[in-house]
């Protein structure tokens, strides 16, 4: 038997059952999509510049994802912040969505309470804390984050706030019928690649063992920009691994120059590629370009195609796979993927300082 096939590692190293949270994915999708088309929303008016969503870690990230799905549509952008201020300044047709799972984030509070004194449309999403209690002192709509467990896993739930939020507001189009087929492919695809399907058929353990002992190095653009660095970041968190990730055009006008000094430095890595299907025309000829020059310097990679289906339906296809993927590597490495005490000693020393 396989070691990933063998089910007593996942009650050894997992005891708080981070893969049932995996696993529940899609349905909390189906929640969150419940819960923001029927919240109460404000009526302010409709931003006319542009949408920001600040946030750090998985609340980020779904903001990384809604806004790769905005800029397919071609729509208002949107900007994700990662930091203490804003890099312009915001005004009242500025609509400021502040994401913290846990409403104590310090960089999210500080960017929330800057976009309040500019008199920017703002909205918290949010499971409590220090940013629930100023929203409602703003008088700002607070949109509960209904999960438990790390922030990380609930990027499902933010995601779907985000984009209801957006599609109610008439910014970003999602409509009914992609949600639901695209949280019906997702529970299709978890039922693929869970822990109880063997290795020889479970496409998620297969790229976890072809990584075990390797470096990740994640190449994501379109629609799976933002999940480039998902892939990237469960890998940290998840597996405790090094992992890397660019983005698509770009990488073609700088990486790819690194290629041919890959068998020398003896750099144990594996490319992964992460292909929507529907890459925008001019871009399509750089993932063949890419795979191309991954073959002539044989450096070890894996093109991971989108599938079928709407945008939405390979975005939370790619969630689950990537998830999965990091989790299966957490038992090769034998660790436990929810624990993170790297995380939480950084955290320590900044509240020290």
């Amino acid at each position: 038997m396989h070691k990933l096939d063998d089910q007593n590692i996942y009650a050894a190293l997992d005891p708080s059952r981070l893969g049932e949270r995996i696993a529940a994915l899609p349905g909390q999708c189906g929640e969150a999509w419940q819960q923001i088309s029927q919240a109460e929303l404000p009526g302010f008016p409709q931003p006319q510049n542009q949408v920001v969503i600040c946030g750090m870690g998985g609340s980020a990230i779904a903001g990384d994802l809604a806004a790769d799905l905005a800029q397919a549509q071609g729509g208002l952008p949107i900007t994700v912040v990662r930091d203490f201020r804003l890099p312009f300044k915001p005004d009242n047709r500025t609509l400021v969505i502040a994401c913290s799972y846990s409403g104590e984030t310090l960089e999210t509070l500080s960017l929330f309470q800057e976009a309040v004194k500019a008199r920017s449309a703002v909205v918290a999403i949010t499971s409590g804390g220090t940013l629930a209690g100023l929203a409602t002192e703003s008088g700002a709509p607070v949109l509960p984050v209904a999960t438990k467990g790390e922030p990380r896993n609930a990027v499902g739930y933010n995601l779907m706030l985000l984009l209801g939020l957006l599609n109610r507001l008439g910014l970003v189009e999602t409509r009914e019928s992609d949600v639901q087929s695209a949280i019906e492919a997702a529970r299709q695809h978890v039922a693929r690649i869970e822990p109880d399907r063997p290795a020889e058929s479970n496409t998620a353990k297969q790229i976890a063992l072809e990584l075990h002992g390797k470096v990740p190095l994640i190449y994501g653009g379109g629609i799976f920009r933002g999940m480039a660095r998902r892939w990237k970041t469960q890998f940290n968190e998840n597996a405790k691994v090094w992992a890397f990730f660019e983005a698509i055009p770009e990488l073609l006008h700088n990486s790819v120059e690194a290629y041919p000094d890959w068998a020398e430095s003896g750099i144990p890595l594996t490319a992964l590629v992460l292909q929507p299907n529907t890459a925008p025309e001019e871009s399509s000829g750089h993932y063949e370009v890419l795979a191309e020059l991954l073959r002539r310097h044989t450096v070890p990679h894996r093109v991971l195609m989108g599938g079928d289906g709407s945008q939405l339906v390979q975005l939370l296809n790619m969630l689950v796979l990537g998830d999965y993927v990091s989790y299966y590597l957490a038992m090769l490495k034998g660790v436990d993927p929810s624990e993170t005490p790297s995380l939480q000693e950084a955290k320590r020393l900044l509240s020290e300082l």
